[in-house]
């Protein structure tokens, strides 16, 4: 475990409650991958069952085939389809090489359900996302 992967989980929304040892915990729980540009991680209406945190590169959010918007490093998507295993609520794809944290389903579940206090604090900030981004897609036609 590097210190840059316990650095990039440290600055995910996602993770800004816990402690350097539930952000240690977390990071080994997850794999780093390689990804080159181009490449579609997650589809729209298809399922998916993984988390991702981009620490390198970009990537580009379609929602009905109209753009989102672009992530960079340190941003993070399919947490949604990580927790309930559902259809993604977005097609994601790699604009450059790109480098991810990726967590499954059940590395998830096994981490946060080791730890009641992550789980909470996990809970929490998901529930502030969903809100920010219900808002967003009210105010965009």
């Amino acid at each position: 475990m590097t210190d840059r992967k316990l650095e990039a989980l440290g600055k995910v929304p996602l993770f800004a409650l816990c402690t350097p040892k539930e952000l240690r915990f977390i990071a080994q729980k997850g794999d780093e991958i390689e990804v080159p540009a181009g490449k579609v991680l997650i589809k729209q209406g298809q399922p998916s069952d993984t988390f991702y945190i981009q620490l390198t590169g970009e990537s580009e959010v379609n929602v009905d085939g109209k753009v989102r918007r672009a992530l960079e490093p340190g941003d993070f998507f399919g947490e949604i389809g990580m927790m309930d295993r559902g259809p993604g609520t977005a097609t994601v794809t790699t604009l450059a090489p790109s480098r991810f944290f990726v967590m499954s389903h059940a590395q998830f579940r096994d981490a946060i359900k080791a730890d009641d206090s992550l789980m909470v604090k996990v809970l929490r900030v998901m529930g502030e996302r969903l809100r920010e981004d219900l808002v967003v897609s009210r105010e965009r036609p």
